[in-house]
């Protein structure tokens, strides 16, 4: 959970430094070729993208964890499909419910993610705990503050001296005021000064700029260390002040000459002031450029709103789609890897149960040179000695899948015992395609002996090995079982299910009881149908 939170949080990261800045430089081509859109659209732009910045790297996860890793068609895939390799279901299996135990077996986590985590965590903790300090001592001020009048469920408050004029807003109770006006007492001997500010400031809660402040808090304690963040903040600030300015003149409440000059004189008594806590909306510079703003052509673009934020959206989706698969490289999770097993599994064939260890071997294979390697080693040998493994398996009623033993224990190469190539087979190291070592051999009717060893026959050893399979599915009547006592040995994996009360395979691994082979080869077989996992 923490590397996907990981990946979520980076593509989040990267959105907001690529959107604002393509959303304010499309605003400004549309401005240079003569169709500029108007303070308010502009607003609703700067709220757009930071919603398009959050949703697309979700909807890009949630299409990630529905969808296989890789492409669900190619041209192998097709063919092995419909060529009539894959025998009918000659013996009935049952697929096993996936275990929801989370495996200690998982791909352990780089060392510097859970620190970098932590981290995180730790100041964003930090910077909201401070922003509610703030808030609250505020909240605090205000209730103490002299209330000129209220409007609706709106007070308006006498500030202090040197207290600027602002609006406030906090979640509170329905019986208790939540919305404040504060205005500068020196507006009290100017009545079209305050009738003015008290406009600007309703007109702030009738935009929702009071609770979208909250937003921006949520937005730069999560990213504190962003510049983008906060960059985004400060200029959602500037367009709630211009689409205020414009509001107010557009619908004719006031005059751009006596609204000029009351932000001339409140930029003059207030020339700079810390920034306000949460919730709370004030006066925003350069007041030049607002000014300028209220004697130009206010331009209304039907749509234009919904048309930039749509261009925008086929921009970013396929880099949040992209950076979502860059941030969390090659590795597969559980719910893409249940995913492979239900969309690959041909009808009657050998049934793949997806646990944690069965990821954790995926991982290990897809995910590392070494592995990387001996699958595609193994892939090269299977597609030349198919037909000559798959017959006697055949012959015996087995599922086709089990081609995957063969894989797991030699790489489908047909080796001496002295060979030096890899198996990924734990325990005592057998001979031939199918690794038996010397008893078992034996048991089922081949020589190994100084003179010869029947093990490097391949028709006999797959003809030996068809023969166990199917004995030890029939004793245990699991699939999952049958592979662990290929490995392990029946008599381990009877103690095994005494020792642990289960006949669950993944329970089983879990308590230690047994090792994980049997994972082993079904990541072998989800990759022999999914071959597209080492491209």
């Amino acid at each position: 959970m923490l590397r996907e939170f990981a990946s979520l949080y980076l593509t989040w990261a990267l959105l907001l430094a690529v959107a604002p800045p393509l959303a304010w430089l499309s605003l400004a081509a549309l401005a240079r070729i003569g169709r500029p859109l108007s303070a308010r659209q502009a607003l609703k732009v700067g709220r757009g993208v930071l919603v398009l910045s959050l949703v697309l790297p979700l909807l890009a996860a949630a299409v990630h964890t529905v969808m296989p890793a890789g492409p669900r068609f190619s041209f192998e895939r097709s063919v092995a499909r419909h060529a009539g390799r894959l025998p009918g279901p000659l013996v009935e299996t049952q697929p096993v419910a996936p275990s929801a135990r989370v495996s200690r077996a998982l791909p352990s986590l780089p060392p510097v993610l859970p620190a970098a985590a932590l981290t995180l965590l730790l100041g964003g903790v930090a910077v909201t705990v401070r922003a509610l300090v703030r808030h609250r001592r505020l909240l605090r001020q205000l209730e103490a503050l002299p209330r000129v009048r209220s409007v609706g469920r709106i007070a308006v408050v006498l500030g202090e001296d040197g207290m600027p004029a602002f609006s406030a807003w906090f979640p509170r109770g329905w019986h208790r005021a939540s919305a404040w006006v504060v205005v500068p007492p020196a507006l009290l001997e100017d009545a079209e000064g305050l009738r003015l500010t008290v406009l600007h400031e309703l007109q702030h809660h009738r935009q929702r700029d009071t609770h979208w402040a909250f937003a921006r808090l949520a937005l730069t304690s999560a990213f504190f260390w962003h510049p983008a963040a906060h960059g985004l903040s400060r200029w959602w600030v500037s367009l709630q002040e211009l689409a205020c300015d414009e509001a107010l003149v557009a619908t004719g409440r006031v005059q751009p000459q006596a609204y000029a000059r009351c932000l001339l004189q409140a930029a003059l008594a207030v020339p700079s002031h810390s920034s306000l806590p949460a919730g709370a909306t004030g006066m925003a510079h350069p007041t030049t450029r607002r000014i300028q703003m209220l004697f130009q052509p206010r331009p209304a673009r039907a749509q234009g709103v919904t048309t930039l934020l749509a261009a925008l959206c086929l921009v970013l989706a396929p880099l949040a789609a992209l950076s979502q698969g860059v941030a969390k490289g090659r590795a597969v999770t559980l719910v893409e890897a249940q995913s492979l097993a239900r969309t690959s599994q041909p009808e009657g064939d050998l049934p793949v149960v997806v646990d944690a260890h069965v990821v954790a071997r995926l991982n290990a294979l897809t995910g590392t040179e070494k592995g990387r390697a001996f699958m595609k080693r193994a892939l090269e040998n299977l597609a030349t000695h198919r037909a000559a493994l798959a017959g006697p398996l055949r012959a015996k009623g087995l599922p086709e899948g089990l081609l995957a033993v063969a894989v797991v224990e030699s790489a489908a190469t047909n080796m001496p015992e002295t060979d030096g190539r890899p198996s990924l087979a734990p325990g005592m190291r057998g001979a031939g395609v199918w690794m038996f070592i010397p008893e078992t051999a034996r048991r089922y009717g081949l020589e190994v002996s100084d003179a010869r060893d029947e093990r490097l026959d391949v028709a006999r050893e797959t003809q030996a090995a068809a023969a166990l399979l199917s004995d030890l599915h029939a004793r245990f009547g699991d699939w999952r079982l049958a592979l662990a006592a290929y490995n392990q040995g029946s008599k381990k994996v009877e103690a095994a299910l005494a020792a642990g009360g289960s006949r669950d395979a993944t329970a089983l691994i879990d308590a230690g009881h047994l090792n994980d082979y049997a994972a082993t080869v079904q990541a072998g077989l989800l990759i022999l149908r999914n071959p597209h996992l080492l491209d």
